[in-house]
């Protein structure tokens, strides 16, 4: 087991962590994106001595996607970029040789919630102040029905052996932690509580930190946090509650370097009314040394909520596991009256006594004696604390994905510093949902929303589909609708495989007989049996696999690949990656389907076109994909090669590792997005200008005392506003000139129960706009406002 860990720390023949001076965590939520700026500040103590490397390892939520990273050492600054992972660690190292400043950013190998920064050649007595910036998705609170955005403050302690990288003693923190978290929605919206389960913190509704001056609108407000002495034992959670957060939208945006490179984002939060089943349901419990004390005691209140919520007549039984595993019982039982009394006193007696985290072995357990004629809804409730992370990913995407069995797997984080990349990734492989409740909060309506999970209907074949219109071939008396163009995701999998080296890229293929080749050719030198078969001399390995594997990325690139189940108003977010193949006409909507046992369901959701061009929507879009390739899923695994219909992972088998990773990388690299394969490596032949445009995109907000000033246009009267806080009050000021069309109401069948009205589409398409305008502008505003 291995201690609380995150610091910055001397590499040399005994490690000593440097003195945590400062963290401070600016963030601005926008509707159900966000954007952090962590600062964390250290010092060298000595007076003489110069330090050649230093670690720093810290957390971050699973699933953000890095963005920006810069080091300031002393008076020099060096910022980030992305490179293959190999390729930023020789850079790295080449500049400590030569004696420059340098730093490296990597995600760990074996958990994708912790990162480690390497910095060289750190002179006597300078404060060492590492910069990064990432975005990432909120998640859905079922407690407060609203979201949840959380900053990790410690690695939790986890089960089994930590990669040999990772530091295990802990760092010195005598410094202060200082957190800001900015709420900005769309100006019709109105924010109805903003609070934090986990810290005492000072909140302002009506104003944001850097316009504390200006006039209190309910769209906005501001919580801050700060503390004397850093405390590492607790994550920092703020939820947020506010109106109108559940309507589906669709937003585009234009990437401002790649021509005709496109990004959806399509937020699905489904109401429906389908039917519940009676699946049978398994509850396996962490019964490990790290639920010592407030944890197990969740467990308990956890699983008495459950057993009394069930429905008469299903299946259910408990697992408890640590070094080992029981269950109640060897099958499970129908619920009754007496299998009621019989487990509730069961759970009464549970305790954190079973030695170590191994889940993967229970979790197996569990789907070898499901009952094969009915449906499994598996609850997993534990603190993730275990490094053990990829096989138990790989066995449920094998078990449950590969298969399409009925199986799905549900995850309540316990306590107060939970694994999110380990409950985030079993509820992603198991296509179920997770949700996180620490000491001293309220559990009951997350553990209904997700025992109501277990209860739903299974929907499958779900499909997405863009629409376009043309108004090139457009026709008097003809509308829109007569001249729609339809690109479905699914057919973008069948490519023509074009090995590297058989044409120059973008050429067309031309079949020909090939020519036989003489097995006696007299022109042969003899000396070449005396060289060997292959030089390795001055070939750079990695560039030589790449140039031999199939070019095969698809035109329509949909993250998650397979969508997974929707449940009722929990809020799941769906990217395309539109290349410059895909049709050049205008988007106008997408559109999602599904099957169900009572019949088909539909969703028709109108897309918003951002104004301005962006990288928000591509960068999470390409972490999500990077995510899902790491984990052994996404579009590669069923990409077909359509001359012959075969599956790309079964024609090139050998090569398939390596397809995987360059696909990572070439994602990672072209918008500039960390992962495993990928990392940030900062020197100081890097100019901080040029990294600085890549990484932070702003809309030139200037802001003047006590408020935040725009930049407009005028578009035939009608004012169109490009920048954060204006941004959210298109729908306003469309709605009095009336020269812009109001967005259209989603067209629903079945399963998005009650449409918005008239008013409420536009606070659809505004809010949608506000989400990723915000988000553009977020680094600029906070950079202005500095």
């Amino acid at each position: 087991m291995t201690s609380n860990i995150c610091g910055l720390c001397f590499i040399g023949s005994e490690k000593q962590f440097l003195p945590l001076v400062d963290i401070k965590a600016h963030t601005t939520i926008l509707e159900t994106t966000s954007r952090t700026i962590l600062t964390q500040t250290y010092l060298n103590p000595s007076a003489s001595e110069t330090i050649p490397e230093l670690r720093y390892t810290f957390p971050l939520y699973d699933g953000v996607s890095v963005v920006g990273f810069t080091c300031r050492i002393g008076d020099r600054t060096i910022v980030g970029q992305i490179k293959e992972r190999q390729q930023a660690k020789n850079d790295f190292k080449d500049a400590v040789i030569r004696g420059g400043k340098a730093a490296l950013l990597e995600q760990l190998w074996s958990a994708s919630d912790v990162f480690t920064t390497t910095i060289g050649n750190i002179p006597a007595g300078i404060e060492v102040v590492v910069e990064i910036t990432y975005i990432g998705e909120l998640k859905h609170d079922a407690e407060v029905n609203g979201v949840r955005f959380t900053i990790p403050t410690s690695i939790m302690p986890r089960y089994g052996s930590p990669p040999v990288e990772l530091n295990t003693e802990s760092a010195i923190s005598k410094g202060r932690l200082q957190v800001t978290v900015d709420v900005l929605l769309a100006q019709s919206n109105i924010i109805q509580m903003v609070q934090s389960p986990s810290h005492p913190i000072a909140v302002s509704l009506g104003t944001i930190s850097f316009a504390p001056n200006a006039s209190p609108v309910m769209s906005k407000a501001s919580a801050s946090l700060s503390l004397g002495e850093i405390a590492l034992d607790k994550d920092f959670i703020i939820q947020v509650v506010f109106k109108d957060a559940g309507v589906p939208t669709a937003i585009l945006e234009t990437h401002p370097k790649f021509p005709n490179q496109r990004a959806l984002m399509t937020t699905l939060v489904p109401k429906f009314a389908l039917p519940a089943e009676r699946p049978e349901l398994v509850f396996i419990c962490d019964c490990s040394g790290s639920m010592s004390g407030s944890s197990i005691n969740l467990v308990r209140s956890a699983l008495k909520v459950l057993l009394k919520s069930l429905p008469v007549g299903v299946k259910f039984n408990i697992c408890y596991f640590g070094s080992s595993y029981s269950f109640l019982w060897p099958k499970s039982e129908t619920y009754s009256q007496a299998t009621l009394n019989q487990a509730v006193k069961h759970v009464e007696g549970i305790s954190a006594d079973m030695g170590g985290t191994e889940m993967l072995q229970p979790i197996m357990a569990a789907l070898d004696r499901r009952y094969k004629d009915i449906p499994l809804a598996v609850m997993l409730l534990t603190d993730g604390g275990s490094w053990d992370q990829e096989s138990l990913f790989a066995y449920l995407n094998k078990e449950i994905i590969e298969t399409k069995a009925p199986i799905r797997v549900f995850t309540l984080g316990i306590g107060n510093g939970v694994s999110h990349s380990l409950i985030e990734g079993v509820a992603k492989a198991g296509n179920g949902f997770s949700q996180s409740v620490g000491e001293g909060e309220k559990m009951e309506g997350k553990v209904v929303r997700m025992l109501k999970g277990g209860l739903t209907p299974h929907v499958s074949d779900y499909t997405l589909e863009v629409k376009y219109t043309s108004a090139e071939v457009k026709m008097d008396g003809m509308d829109d609708d007569d001249f729609e163009i339809i690109e479905k995701v699914v057919d973008s999998l069948n490519i023509a495989v074009n090995l590297a080296d058989r044409t120059k890229a973008g050429s067309e293929s031309v079949s020909m007989e090939k020519i036989p080749i003489s097995l006696f050719d007299p022109s042969v030198d003899l000396e070449l049996e005396k060289k060997p078969a292959v030089s390795l001399e001055n070939v750079d390995m990695d560039k030589a696999i790449s140039a031999s594997l199939p070019v095969m990325t698809p035109k329509l690139l949909q993250t998650p690949h397979i969508i997974p189940p929707l449940y009722n108003f929990n809020r799941t977010n769906i990217y395309l990656l539109m290349d410059q193949h895909c049709s050049s006409f205008t988007p106008k909507s997408v559109v999602l389907r599904g099957v169900s046992s009572h019949g088909p369901l539909e969703l028709e959701i109108p897309i918003q076109i951002l104004d301005t061009p962006g990288e928000t929507i591509h960068q999470l879009a390409a972490k999500s994909a990077i995510a899902e390739l790491e984990q052994g899923r996404g579009w590669i695994t069923q990409l077909k090669d359509e001359s012959d219909g075969q599956l790309i992972r079964l024609k090139y088998e050998s090569q398939f590792a390596e397809m995987v990773e360059h696909e990572a990388v070439r994602l990672g690299v072209q918008f500039q997005v960390g992962g495993r394969w990928c990392s940030f490596v900062a020197t100081e032949d890097y100019k901080e200008s040029d990294s600085s445009t890549q990484n932070k995109v702003g809309l030139g907000v200037q802001r003047q005392e006590g408020e935040t000033a725009v930049s407009e246009r005028s578009n035939n009267g009608v004012k169109t506003y490009t920048t954060l806080e204006t941004t959210l009050k298109v729908a306003q000021t469309v709605e009095e000139t009336g020269k812009v069309e109001k967005p259209a109401v989603p067209k629903v069948t079945s399963w998005f129960r009650k449409a918005p009205t008239a008013n409420g589409a536009v606070i659809v398409g505004a809010g949608a706009v506000a989400v990723v305008a915000g988000a553009l502008a977020v680094g600029a505003v906070h950079d202005a406002a500095s």
